[in-house]
């Protein structure tokens, strides 16, 4: 019986399929009469047996390289989110460095409206200057940070 199983798994696992075919047979309830049948019907259940363990290492293995794949489709969209987040990060630390470049008044202009979410009412009453200054800051400022990090990032 082990050999024969031999020609279907490896010579450890047939000598298992053998064991778990007495066992098997010895723990059932029905009681077999023996026969001529008794040998076709021991090579049949070990058939049956490595086939059932050929069946359940295909959908292990298929399991376990469905499994591989989505990690590895994981870690390779996490490297890309990782990346943009990277990309992501050092424009916001330009625009935050060519801010800090900004003339001193159209920098303070520039970070209570856009950083600060002022109105240009609030800022003009705040810093005790026209409405159309403030305009005028926030205009010279997105021009300047526009043709800055044009520059860079073109």
């Amino acid at each position: 019986m082990i050999f024969y199983a031999r020609k279907f798994v490896d010579d450890q696992t047939a000598e298992d399929v053998v064991h778990d075919v007495f066992l098997k047979i010895w723990n059932s309830d029905t009681v077999m009469l023996v026969n001529d049948n008794i040998k076709s019907y021991l090579f049949s259940a070990v058939q049956n047996t490595c086939l059932d363990l050929l069946k359940h290492q295909t959908v292990h293995d298929d399991y376990i390289s469905k499994t591989t794949r989505d990690l590895q489709i994981e870690e390779l969209t996490n490297g890309e989110n990782m990346l943009d987040n990277l990309i992501e990060r050092e424009r916001l630390d330009a625009v935050y460095k060519e801010i800090d470049r900004l003339p001193e008044k159209c920098r303070e202009v520039f970070t209570l409206a856009y950083l600060e979410e002022k109105k240009n009412v609030d800022i003009a009453e705040q810093l005790n200057i026209s409405v159309r200054t403030v305009e005028a800051h926030i205009f010279k400022a997105l021009k300047i940070l526009r043709n800055a990090l044009k520059e860079k990032y073109l």
